[in-house]
């Protein structure tokens, strides 16, 4: 069960984030790839290139799970990565390359990029401005990837047009709400990227299921803050599927444990209740979940909980209880991941009132702050996200740090759940 780690350093290390890229069926496609740490920060060259290092090493831990579900990853390269075979440190197929237009403007560049074209990468491009300068890139790219947040329905097609001159696909990139989604697929967007997965879609918005109420109710008896243990073990012991996950899970080889684990009373025991906590609060998410981007919700709803956490306890002046920050950020994108209107789920959850309005997306809230910057370091929007800092007095090195434990801290967990 992972930990809290100690503060990271932003400038000796990274983590390796990820911003799930859809089809036009709101299937998986793939990740981009990007790098969590003081780079971030630094500059888009130096963070290109942070991030193809960090990966070429494996320090990425969620990259094998990737590519063994078949899914593509893409990462940027600047003019040295290429030049220095750094995209060969993936496998082929699996990898799309992804570079500025002005990278080609580079002579050695148009014969590397073919090169690696030849040999199973794909090609995208970041960016797109159609000028004949390009075409030679163009002609390679297997994606071509544009901002399309503030575009108008002609001049999304506009591009597209643009785009279908040439063999490649489009990635819509802050893609933000399912109205965006429609009307870039309507005029043939392929490939999408954003907030809209984030987002409830309106059209299969449904009364809570049964089965996910009583999931609920099971939250709120684990998040009692003085719990009947024995209460507890009897009431998940009485549910076959979550027993069964839970002692499979722990008698696993990631444990070890020299004998056998036959009851949840011996679970308790043995984890203790905080961490054994973790892992119920993530399988019961998951449990509860139906929507298509599932799997990535949960991942993206425990890095939340953990970085709103981290960052109350890494600001202790603004006092802020971390524990319940937790539960805000696990528990905002509830309404995605049930298709259920959160004025509904709000009224299960263990919570206090002004969580439940942070819930609500209530403009005045004091809460919502946090989870509104926790969402731009998820969309690699870092610009906003350091706008956001300043504005609320947040150290930034004590933010960035507190974002990549979390990354960290959710890829673990959810790799393990998931195990």
């Amino acid at each position: 069960m992972p930990e809290e780690s100690t503060p990271s350093s932003p400038s000796t290390s990274v983590s390796i984030a990820r911003q799930p890229i859809f089809d036009e069926n709101r299937r998986l496609w793939g990740y981009e790839l990007f790098c969590v740490g003081e780079e971030s920060l630094a500059g888009p060259d130096l963070e290109r290139e942070t991030t193809a290092i960090s990966v070429a090493a494996s320090a990425y831990m969620g990259l094998q799970q990737i590519l063994k579900q078949g899914q593509k990853i893409m990462l940027n390269f600047d003019e040295m990565g290429i030049l220095d075979d750094m995209p060969y440190a993936l496998p082929p197929v699996h990898a799309a390359v992804q570079v500025d237009e002005r990278v080609f403007l580079r002579p050695d560049m148009p014969g590397m990029l073919e090169r690696l074209k030849s040999n199973g990468y794909l090609i995208a491009v970041r960016g797109f401005s159609g000028d004949p300068q390009f075409d030679g890139l163009y002609g390679l790219a297997d994606i071509i990837a544009v901002p399309v947040i503030g575009r108008q329905r002609a001049e999304v097609a506009t591009l597209l047009a643009s785009v279908h001159d040439v063999d490649a696909r489009l990635l819509a990139r802050q893609v933000d709400d399912a109205a965006g989604f429609a009307m870039c697929r309507e005029v043939g967007v392929t490939l999408f990227e954003g907030a809209f997965f984030k987002q409830p879609d309106t059209i299969t918005v449904h009364k809570m299921t049964s089965s996910a109420a009583s999931r609920l109710k099971l939250l709120q008896r684990i998040e009692q803050r003085d719990p009947d243990i024995d209460a507890l073990a009897e009431t998940i012991q009485s549910d076959a599927a979550i027993s069964f996950r839970l002692l499979t899970y722990l008698n696993s080889a990631a444990f070890g444990f020299s004998q056998k684990i036959k009851s949840i009373h011996h679970a308790i025991r043995l984890l203790g209740w905080s961490k054994l906590k973790n892992w119920l609060r993530v399988v019961l998410l998951n449990d509860m979940s139906e929507s298509a981007a599932a799997p990535d919700l949960l991942q993206l709803s425990a890095q939340r909980g953990k970085f709103l956490e981290l960052v109350s306890r890494r600001h202790d002046f603004w006092g802020f209880d971390p524990e319940s920050l937790h539960l805000l950020g696990l528990f905002s994108l509830l309404d995605t991941m049930l298709g259920t209107p959160m004025d509904e789920i709000v009224t299960f959850l263990p919570i206090e009132d002004k969580l439940k309005d942070a819930l609500r997306r209530d403009a005045n809230n004091e809460y919502l702050p946090l989870v509104q910057l926790a969402q731009c370091l998820e969309e690699n929007r870092w610009e906003d996200a350091d706008g956001m800092m300043q504005r609320l007095n947040l150290n930034r090195g004590k933010v960035t740090a507190a974002f990549k434990d979390a990354v960290e801290w959710a890829d673990q967990l959810t790799s393990m759940q998931a195990g």
